[in-house]
């Protein structure tokens, strides 16, 4: 377990820096002790990373995510996708609505459920989710080069047995 780090150490050496650091520096000791706060910044400065990096695809995150989910899952249905990636049904149909409309995305009356839509990648958007899984894999490289090779499987390890145990609470508390 990594050692607090003093009050002092944290004005030295922010660990998240604030607009203009050159002005002022916030006093973030406490909040650096908090997980969520950490992981919060981590993802707020892991999407500027990741826009930057897809510029030139223009795929954002939950494009990716959806492009992903979808090569990966035959038949997945919007309101599975829709849980797996914590959005509103709502939401998520209008993406699918602007990818289906550029020819990324089909979708289809489920057999398995005739309420469900399925959906599917076209040849398309099979080659744009090739694209962006290369350009994936650099930019995960990327994200964890600070990380030596088995602190980088440790960290995603201990990454999803975190989400793995939320998922758990919070289905035994929505049953409860």
């Amino acid at each position: 377990m990594q050692k607090p780090r003093s009050r002092a150490a944290a004005k030295k050496y922010p660990l998240v820096e604030t607009v203009d650091d050159r002005k002022k520096s916030l006093d973030l000791s406490a909040l650096q002790q908090t997980p969520g706060f950490m992981i919060r910044i981590l993802q707020l400065l892991n999407f500027e990373a990741f826009f930057r990096h897809f510029q030139a695809l223009e795929v954002s995150p939950v494009e990716y995510s959806i492009l992903m989910t979808v090569r990966d899952n035959e038949a997945v249905t919007q309101s599975e996708l829709a849980a797996v990636l914590k959005m509103q049904l709502p939401n998520l149909v209008k993406i699918l609505s602007a990818m289906e409309e550029a020819g990324i995305v089909r979708r289809k009356r489920s057999s398995r459920d005739k309420r469900a839509v399925e959906l599917s990648l076209s040849a398309a958007g099979q080659r744009r989710a090739d694209e962006a899984s290369r350009a994936g894999e650099i930019f995960n490289e990327h994200t964890l080069a600070p990380l030596s090779k088995p602190e980088r499987a440790a960290f995603l390890h201990m990454l999803t047995r975190l989400v793995e145990a939320y998922r758990r609470e919070l289905s035994r508390s929505e049953t409860a």
